[in-house]
């Protein structure tokens, strides 16, 4: 099994494996392009977002700067809105559904570094979890989403949360973790 087989599985993997290397610096070469774009410009940015990610719905607007690892495991909805300074590390899939407002400096990590002493002596120091953001979601700036995390349907989350759980549709969520503070139905 290769080691991209590996990372989209969810099995420990070696970051520095070469093929994957070579994803990250072709993702790095189109997050550069993109964000040297003149943000007037739509007939580029939407060539360069359409290479970069696995799929782009209508309506997206994605404000410079913007990184992310692969680009190839992100998934947008129409009518997405992402800030500046927006970061998805994407060894797994992250999902954004219609509709969501993403704040600047949002940080959404699929990828989780390994701890155990005989995983990283074999090279194996990441393993990757999918994030799914459901239909009609707020996430505030300065929030970040951790591996496995899911998040329903109508949530709000509040600027500064640290999310590593998955959260109830229609619920507003607040802190570090983030836990509901409210419900909206």
């Amino acid at each position: 099994m290769t080691e991209f087989e590996k990372m989209q599985r969810g099995l420990p993997y070696c970051p520095a494996d070469e093929e994957l290397t070579l994803f990250r610096y072709a993702a790095r070469r189109l997050c550069q392009q993109f964000n040297r774009l003149d943000p007037e410009d739509t007939a580029s940015l939407a060539v360069v977002t359409t290479k970069l990610f696995a799929r782009i719905g209508d309506n997206v607007e994605i404000d410079a700067p913007f990184f992310c690892h692969y680009g190839m495991n992100i998934h947008l909805g129409s009518n997405v809105s992402v800030g500046p300074n927006c970061t998805i590390l994407d060894g797994a899939h992250v999902s954004i559904g219609d509709n969501v407002s993403i704040g600047p400096n949002v940080g959404i990590y699929t990828t989780r570094h390994r701890v155990l002493p005989l995983d990283i002596a074999r090279g194996e120091c990441e393993s990757s979890q999918d994030v799914i953001i459901g239909n009609n979601v707020i996430i505030e700036g300065n929030t970040v989403i951790k591996a496995g995390a899911a998040i329903g349907e109508g949530v709000v989350i509040e600027a500064g949360s640290v999310v590593d759980a998955d959260i109830e549709p229609f619920s507003i969520v607040a802190g570090n973790p983030a836990a509901v503070v409210r419900r909206l139905q």
